[in-house]
């Protein structure tokens, strides 16, 4: 790989160092703030010089953008990753380059492919813990409103919207929003099987609009996998009469995009989680610089609140938003103190 990372006379890393960064598309809300954010910290801090390409959901794409980084000799390769199957290829790939691979806002490698590269890395949310959240706050309403049950059968009646098939995200907060419900002895049904909805607003109010046709009057409540279709679902539910004079349904999202804390002020979004797009722009520049500079990446070195390093995996908490906290939690995409 070209570009080596050199420490200048007062200890501190030169802007010797280059990151590639596939990110899946910056159109996604979430992507395009994590995007922006370490792009500015990167512009500020000088030491790993960053540039970003849109796969546009595309995994031929993400391919394309990969080698062309690989051509221009990049010391690091940040993957927010299509293909999801083929991370061992994807490893071998970035062995072959003497490339560092790092693995962002994605399922993490295995064990075994971790040990097929000792410079593989992995910063990303832990998704269960916001497809948790969604399950509690849905619990926390069945607990607390008599008329949840609006068809009177005795069964929570939900939508489920999913990001991408197979993603890992999406089959967290899927599974794990409905098995806090479960494990509370709630009785489900999936309304119309599993909208597979890949992650769009626009995609997600279509597809709840035709529900909404059949089974208006069973809907008990939609779980989505992101913000960005929790608010096509609302735009949907609304056009069908429901919210303001209307009857409440509870939706959950998950990221704590300003358009989806937006939504919960205004009372139609029942919670969301926060996926804090410049913790995970810092903890992946702030990784990179570390390895850059020859350091280890331990949680004393790192030093960001809200992570946890395990290993070469850094894991993200995320926070439950919702109309009690949503003025006091937040974050702003103009900071840039990686500590």
């Amino acid at each position: 790989a070209g570009g080596s990372s050199a420490a200048g006379g007062d200890g501190a890393v030169e802007a010797t160092a280059s990151a590639g960064v596939c990110f899946y598309n910056f159109a996604d809300t979430f992507i395009a703030n994590a995007r922006q954010s370490l792009e500015h910290i990167a512009a500020a801090d000088g030491a790993v010089k960053v540039t970003t390409a849109d796969s546009q959901g595309a995994a031929e794409t993400q391919d394309n953008n990969m080698n062309n980084f690989y051509t221009q000799g990049v010391d690091f390769m940040l993957l927010n990753n299509l293909k999801s199957n083929a991370k061992p290829e994807l490893i071998e790939q970035a062995k072959e380059e003497g490339v560092t691979l790092m693995f962002i806002n994605s399922d993490s490698p295995t064990d075994e492919e971790f040990e097929l590269y000792e410079n593989v890395y992995h910063v990303s949310s832990a998704a269960e813990q916001s497809g948790k959240i969604m399950g509690e706050a849905l619990l926390e309403y069945i607990n607390t409103h008599d008329d949840w049950d609006r068809n009177g059968n005795g069964t929570f009646d939900y939508i489920m919207l999913l990001g991408t098939q197979g993603n890992y995200d999406t089959i967290q907060r899927s599974e794990r929003s409905v098995e806090v419900l479960e494990n509370a002895g709630i009785a489900l049904n999936c309304i119309g099987g599993e909208q597979l909805c890949e992650w769009s607003r626009a995609t997600a109010q279509d597809k709840v609009a035709a529900l909404l046709a059949n089974y208006s009057e069973d809907i008990d409540g939609v779980i989505s996998c992101n913000d960005d279709m929790a608010l096509g679902a609302i735009e949907a539910l609304k056009a069908g009469g429901f919210f303001g004079e209307g009857e409440y349904i509870p939706v959950t999202g998950v990221d704590a995009t300003q358009v989806g804390c937006d939504a919960i002020r205004e009372g139609t979004l029942l919670v969301t989680s926060m996926n804090n797009p410049v913790l995970l722009a810092k903890a992946t520049y702030k990784t990179m610089k570390l390895l850059a500079a020859g350091e280890e990446l331990t949680q004393e070195n790192l030093g960001l609140e809200g992570c946890t390093v395990d290993g070469r995996h850094v894991w993200l908490n995320y926070t439950a938003v919702n109309a009690e906290n949503v003025d006091t939690v937040g974050y702003d995409l103009n900071d840039v103190d990686i500590g």
